[in-house]
């Protein structure tokens, strides 16, 4: 659904840039040069929101979308549009001359259809939706905040606040909502109300916005500030000044680069980890107010921001890449599966093989080789040249464009016989990445032509990145080897009920399910680290055999899926024995249900029994979050509402059959795949527990 939606925004992005106008940049570059796509507006965008690669923006009485056709037409005056980041409806509040504020709710996809008005007793003061798209919350001028639940509306929570609140956002995790008016700035658990942070501000907050990973949180003031936080400690970590008007401000994917609108025709892109690394983006027409970074179906980086006449999508094509977290995300998931204990390996020499020592030996290994594959044989690109040679210490400095500079031990009596860095050859380079992003060499071994001689850089001995030398980052042995034997216990469980289905006729050999667990470090809404506990489950069913042993095209009942039934029945038997001691009242557990499905297209509609509930605009997770219906009046007419269905009916059975679940603060999520291929192999489920705090 997410990849069809984001096709045809494309196809209407495409047709509007062709049947545009060209703007100034436009008509003076060559078309296979182009970057920046403008779609001029018959209205004035007064604030610009987006969902996915659609956007939309108010003025007046009237919702736009980028066609300038209008959404809705609405009496009064609009302050505030807010996408619900489902993608299903959007608020917006209205001011009536003389009368009091209101709030409405209409369907994103179809003109003028208002589904609910909000009854409020209150002025409002800001709006927007959570992250998640469960809760929808507004600020009112008596100084409370109330939360809504996003699908009837019900308000479910008032919290008070000091002051009137003026501006809003909530981390994408659910944990902290940061309310704003003027220079005030505070930051809440959005779960319970309890303030965490009064953050002193210099001048009145502009704009405040949450990077993806919820670790960090831009707020940009009024005197042209851009402080970043830290979102465990709610301490600045960065500061950047000059941010000129500093009206908006938004953080890429990977949380590298900060777009700020610093200008009525500039916007900068800061790179947070390398100050030097500052560009502009500046527009030929005045009136920028809001930005976005988007990505289109091929993954690639636009900024879009709205201008007094137009939207403009601007293509960003030289950003680099956030380096150090790919490389903490690789290197995590190479030590997970390092730490592992390996099949047939003893308890021994397990221990032997993993301890506290080795493993900081192994992280470095990891680190180096993920970096060396990263930088792409960075030397042959670098300018190299001679420098100093040091008399006391008999080092030679080379100097690299790219890189920092590197010292060789280079005897005085040779020293002389590098008289040009062309006579010099790099042999079995590797290289480490420094925490501003940039590589450096970690050793190599240099040949000189003259001498013949090897000389060798070796400084793989170097500090290690930040994650390396944090404990934030690092799993307690004992937990990790608690893991390998509770892994371990957990795959005789599976063995077991399959043995048992299998001689029942319920699965065979052509079904297999896997079965894993792990510890995470994390951090709580309240700052204090934590260790979750992750258990997963999942099975697949070989070729040929899907019909058979887990669901027949078009079909969603689970306990018609020996596969899907037998991997419930694993989770029930280990949930009622080694694994019961996880599941505890009032504690938190996060679920994650994962419907895949292929792409053989559905012929017709599937009737739907309505076995499940009804669901209507259910926030989905594929690509990107976006809203799901399946009734027994729409039936399934596409693939992505059949694999939702075989997850919601796996989701049913595990809380049928874990009744102890119940008694836990339980948050379930639904995720739907799409693959490229058809064939009922790649119709799976996947359940993934997170025990929060587990230890």
């Amino acid at each position: 659904m997410r990849n069809l939606f984001l096709t045809l925004a494309s196809v209407v992005i495409c047709y509007y840039a062709a049947a545009s106008t060209p703007s100034v940049e436009q008509s003076e570059k060559p078309e296979a040069e182009k970057t920046d796509y403008v779609y001029p507006q018959t209205f004035r965008p007064v604030a610009l929101e987006n969902y996915l690669f659609s956007s939309y923006y108010y003025n007046g009485p009237s919702v736009y979308n980028l066609r300038s056709f209008p959404l809705c037409r609405i009496t009064g005056e609009i302050r505030s549009l807010k996408i619900n980041p489902s993608g299903a409806t959007y608020a917006v509040w209205t001011q009536k001359k003389g009368k009091k504020s209101a709030i409405a709710i209409y369907d994103l996809w179809k003109a003028d259809r208002l589904l609910r008005n909000l009854k409020i007793d209150y002025e409002p003061t800001a709006i927007c939706y959570a992250p998640n798209a469960r809760n929808f919350v507004a600020a009112s001028a008596d100084g409370r905040l109330h939360v809504y639940e996003a699908r009837e509306y019900a308000e479910t929570q008032t919290f008070d606040l000091p002051f009137k609140a003026m501006l809003l956002a909530i981390s994408s995790n659910g944990f902290f909502l940061a309310a704003a008016n003027e220079n005030l700035l505070n930051v809440y658990n959005f779960e319970t109300g309890k303030l965490r942070k009064t953050i002193p501000v210099s001048d009145r907050v502009n704009h405040i916005a949450f990077s993806a990973d919820n670790a960090t949180f831009a707020v940009l003031t009024s005197d042209g500030m851009l402080t970043v936080y830290d979102t465990r400690t709610f301490l600045p970590v960065q500061e950047f000044d000059s941010m000129g008007v500093a009206r908006s401000c938004d953080l890429h994917v990977d949380g590298k680069y900060i777009a700020v609108v610093t200008g009525e025709q500039r916007i900068a892109l800061v790179n947070r980890l390398d100050r030097s690394d500052l560009r502009y983006i500046d527009s030929p027409a005045e009136g920028i107010t809001d930005i976005h970074f988007i990505k289109d179906t091929q993954n690639r980086v636009f900024l879009l921001y709205n201008t007094a006449q137009s939207l403009v999508y601007a293509l960003l094509t030289d950003l680099q890449p956030n380096y150090n977290q790919l490389m903490n995300d690789e290197v995590n998931e190479k030590m997970n599966a390092w730490m592992k204990q390996m099949p047939g390996e003893s308890l021994t020499d397990y221990q032997a093989r993993v301890n506290d020592e080795t493993r900081m030996k192994q992280m470095a290994l990891f680190e180096t080789e993920v970096a060396t594959r990263m930088a792409d044989n960075l030397l042959s690109a670098s300018t190299v040249t001679l420098g100093d040679f040091n008399m006391s210490t008999n080092t030679l400095a080379l100097n690299f464009d790219t890189m920092p500079t590197i010292y060789l031990d280079v005897p005085q009596n040779e020293v002389a016989m590098f008289t040009s860095a062309d006579d010099l050859e790099f042999r079995n380079a590797q290289y480490g990445l420094m925490a501003d992003d940039h590589f450096e060499l970690v050793y190599v071994d240099v040949y000189n032509k003259r001498t013949q001689g090897i000389y060798t850089f070796d400084n793989r001995e170097r500090r290690s990145l930040d994650y390396l030398k944090s404990d934030d980052d690092f799993v307690p042995l004992e937990l990790v080897q608690r893991s390998n034997m509770e892994e371990m216990k957990l795959m005789e469980i599976r063995e077991n009920v399959l043995e048992e289905a299998k001689t029942q006729n319920i699965v065979s050999d052509h079904t297999q399910i896997a079965v894993k667990t792990g510890i995470v470090p994390a951090v709580d809404a309240d700052g204090e680290k934590i260790m979750n506990y992750e258990i997963g489950f999942s099975y697949n069913v070989e070729k040929g055999f899907s019909a058979q042993e887990d669901f027949a095209p078009g079909k969603y009942h689970t306990d018609r899926s020996g596969a899907a039934s037998s991997m419930v029945a694993i989770i029930k038997k280990a949930f009622e024995g080694e694994f019961a001691q996880y599941v505890k009242e009032g504690k938190k557990v996060r679920v994650v249900v994962t419907g895949m499905a292929d792409n053989l297209p559905i012929t017709g509609r599937i009737p739907y029994d309505g076995v499940y509930g009804e669901f209507v605009n259910e926030p989905v997770y594929g690509e990107d979050l976006y809203a799901l219906t399946v009734t027994k009046e729409t039936g399934i007419t596409m693939n992505d509402q059949l694999a939702f269905l075989r997850a919601a009916g796996v989701k049913h059975c595990v809380v049928r059959e874990v009744a102890e679940l119940e008694r836990m603060d339980a948050d379930y999520e639904y995720h739907v795949k799409l693959l490229d291929k058809a064939g009922g192999e790649y119709r799976r489920i996947s359940v993934d527990f997170t025990f929060i705090d587990a230890f």
